[in-house]
């Protein structure tokens, strides 16, 4: 049996909510708002309760990465429907002025956060249990205090690893393929994210895809991952262009290899999942970006990949490391689940 309930039953209380003798104390106190402000102030507590359970309805809807929060509505929701339960009002008529006044009392006592709670525990005749009831209160709100701690911790936490450069990124040395190859066993998940994330164009990005393109292991949604989005963004000819006028060709043949790779079987597993659109247009683009290249080196490029331009099903990958252009290779990023308990 719950605390308001048995609040409610004990001897010489009203059956019905067991307060009236405090209204009538405000009464003669002269304490009792009028009628409109008694209502108001119910309409309040019942619009937060409403508010919170909208709240908590989107959330479960959407998701939250933060637990649920605690919140003093959902105790005065509790209490709420314990006193309807106990005391429902008759169809088409409202509750009487003692009745609102007895509402506003038990409102009041748990929603009391600046307030002497002795001041709404006095026009109780049981303090004990109104006492009790307002404790309960009490620790609902250290929780959110607490929660509220958390969240902040979090986000500082984040910050300090995304923004405030405490945390050691590979662009501190440029150096991304050594540190790849330093990694016991190989991460294909966190191949795949820097094959579908990188920065097209960046030298130590390029340089790195090389490498994992160069193994046998890397998943074929990673190598299709990687064409798909160099034609789909027109990014092939230009680079060979930019490439040729340096004198160099890296691009031109390291996208031959891989492709010569692709055509013979070299990447045998295709584990991750991969879809980047409009498929008619990339292929439209690789071959003219091929036909382009062609006029650029004087020569044939490189091959057309069989059954590579089709959508990848599989799982999403899950990298021992994180993986973002703008800032390098990281440490995982913070979890809620170290930061609330």
């Amino acid at each position: 049996m719950s605390m308001i309930f048995k609040f409610l039953r004990r001897p010489k209380h009203n059956a019905y909510l067991a307060l009236r003798e405090p209204a009538e104390k405000m009464i003669r106190r002269k304490e009792l708002p009028d009628l409109e402000n008694l209502r108001t102030e119910i309409t309040v507590g019942a619009s937060n309760i409403a508010m919170w359970a909208v709240r908590e309805d989107g959330r479960g809807k959407v998701g939250q990465k933060f637990p649920r929060k605690p919140a003093v509505e959902e105790l005065l929701a509790e209490i709420t429907s314990e006193i309807t339960t106990l005391q429902p009002i008759p169809k088409g008529k409202r509750m009487t002025v003692e009745q609102l006044a007895e509402q506003a009392t038990v409102y009041r006592l748990v929603a009391s956060y600046d307030e002497d709670p002795e001041d709404v525990i006095s026009l109780f005749k049981d303090k004990t249990a109104a006492r009790a009831l307002w404790q309960r209160a009490e620790g609902v709100r250290r929780q959110i205090k607490s929660y509220e701690a958390a969240v902040d911790a979090y986000h500082q936490a984040i910050s300090d690893w995304e923004v405030a450069g405490r945390i050691a990124r590979y662009h501190d040395d440029g150096d991304l393929v050594g540190l790849l190859q330093e990694m016991e066993p190989y991460d294909r998940d966190l191949w795949h994210v820097i094959t579908v994330e990188n920065e097209i164009g960046h030298r130590v990005h390029q340089d790195a895809l090389y490498w994992i393109f160069s193994q046998p292991t890397c998943d074929g949604a990673s190598v299709a991952a990687f064409i798909q989005r160099h034609a789909g963004l027109g990014y092939m000819a230009s680079l060979v262009a930019s490439e040729w006028k340096r004198g160099e060709t890296q691009f031109a043949d390291q996208v031959a290899a891989i492709i010569r790779r692709w055509n013979q079987g070299f990447y045998t597993s295709t584990e991750f999942e991969f879809s980047d659109g409009d498929l008619e247009f990339v292929v439209r683009r690789f071959h003219e970006q091929r036909a382009e290249a062609q006029e650029i080196l004087g020569r044939e490029p490189w091959g057309i990949p069989d059954g590579l331009f089709r959508d990848f099903p599989g799982r999403t990958p899950q990298p021992t490391l994180y993986f973002r252009n703008s800032f390098g290779l990281m440490k995982l990023p913070p979890q809620p689940e170290q930061f609330f308990t």
